[in-house]
């Protein structure tokens, strides 16, 4: 099984002059969180998907006209080119992406634990990093990261009920409401709605990215009192 790591993304920083701050331990979380043992994405493989996809934008802006404002001719035209490079975009990316993961898919559960082994040894060697600063320096900054966390549950929790219910779900629920009785090529009937719904949606909208926003601020206080956690704790001899 092909297998690499970024030797980029592997390097840990040594510790930095000075108090630990939080700063200092966001950057070595970014060098620890970037690791894989999964080949990356190749140029051409990010190049085909935002051809396809930009080619499907130009397509749908184009379908949308009025047959005044071009000769109609003109905009078939103009939607099958489109339409080929969306195409063959989509296949050539779905292709370098099958050859670059196809492989961790047939032996899932020995690539997981490959995955494992490889995280784990960063964050061994990043705990290791943190029991170098003093510890009152560790329980301060565990403190107050673990009130942060509790504020911010408590808080997230008046507006979302819970960050872990902000699945795919409500979003889909939403899109069925509003595409239920939409037909093909009836684009004004899609967006068929009232100012106080558009406002409605856009606020579901916004509020749904912010939450997901929230949710990796979440994940990453929970990362940085893990850290502290185990640095505070006694090493074995």
């Amino acid at each position: 099984m092909d297998m690499q790591v970024a030797d980029s993304a592997r390097q840990i920083t040594t510790k930095s002059q000075g108090e630990l701050t939080f700063s200092w331990l966001y950057e070595q979380v970014q060098a620890y969180a970037s690791t894989t043992v999964y080949p990356k994405a190749s140029r051409l493989e990010r190049g085909s998907f935002w051809t396809g996809f930009a080619a499907t934008g130009v397509g749908l802006a184009i379908g949308s006209l009025p047959a005044v404002i071009q000769p109609a001719l003109w905009m078939v035209t103009a939607f099958k080119v489109c339409l080929g490079i969306e195409v063959a975009g989509f296949v050539l990316w779905f292709i370098l992406m099958l050859i670059r993961e196809g492989r961790q898919y047939r032996k899932p559960r020995l690539s997981h634990a490959i995955e494992m082994d490889d995280e784990f040894n960063h964050w061994r060697k990043l705990v290791a990093l943190l029991r170098e600063f003093p510890k009152t320096e560790r329980q301060q900054r565990l403190r107050y990261v673990s009130q942060l966390r509790t504020g911010m549950i408590d808080r997230t929790g008046l507006m979302y009920g819970g960050l872990q219910k902000l699945g795919p779900f409500p979003l889909l629920i939403a899109l069925y409401l509003q595409f239920r009785n939409w037909k093909w090529g009836d684009w004004a009937g899609a967006f068929d709605v009232s100012p106080v719904g558009g406002l409605l949606i856009f606020a579901l909208v916004l509020l749904y990215v912010m939450g997901w926003v929230l949710i990796g601020i979440r994940v990453r206080l929970d990362t940085y009192v893990s850290l502290l956690e185990a640095s505070l704790e006694e090493t074995q001899p």
